[in-house]
């Protein structure tokens, strides 16, 4: 698997309270990278919970706030975790859910992928301003890939 350059700005950028948000287009890796980074979390004991709007058993747990909040809560308690939601551009108002969610003060770290397309980067930097930090994932670079030839 191709270490992407992304994957360590991500770790760097979690002990900060923003959400990490990674847009890019299709297939250029956002849910591999988010799993990674998962992964890193997991083997260092810390709480993480995985959800993602393409999988129909996760939709309904973005009904409401209180569904998902209900749902992290049972998964990950009350504590300091890391939530990981694939596909935000599947939600409608994404940025308004989102903005109230952090905006609730809870413990929980957001780290969210959805498709690089402007429509999605205009409607939720509006809502989102000072609370989230934006990565953009473009398909493999060519030291990406020079790194991995080497390797």
């Amino acid at each position: 698997m191709i270490k992407r350059k992304l994957y360590s700005e991500l770790i760097d950028h979690l002990p900060q309270k923003e959400m990490s948000l990674i847009i890019g287009a299709r297939q250029a890796g956002k849910t591999t990278l988010m799993e990674m980074v998962k992964a890193y979390l997991d083997n260092g004991g810390e709480r993480t919970l995985f959800l993602n709007l393409d999988i129909e058993w996760d939709r309904p747990h973005f009904d409401s706030q209180a569904a998902l909040l209900k749902k992290i809560e049972l998964e990950l308690g009350q504590q300091r975790g890391y939530v990981f939601i694939d596909e935000i551009q599947r939600k409608d108002d994404a940025g308004l859910f989102l903005k109230g969610l952090f905006d609730l003060n809870l413990p929980y770290k957001f780290i969210l992928s959805g498709s690089g397309s402007l429509e999605l980067k205009q409607r939720i930097n509006e809502s989102l301003v000072g609370r989230k930090r934006l990565f953009e994932l473009s398909t493999v670079t060519f030291e990406e890939f020079v790194h991995h030839r080497t390797d």
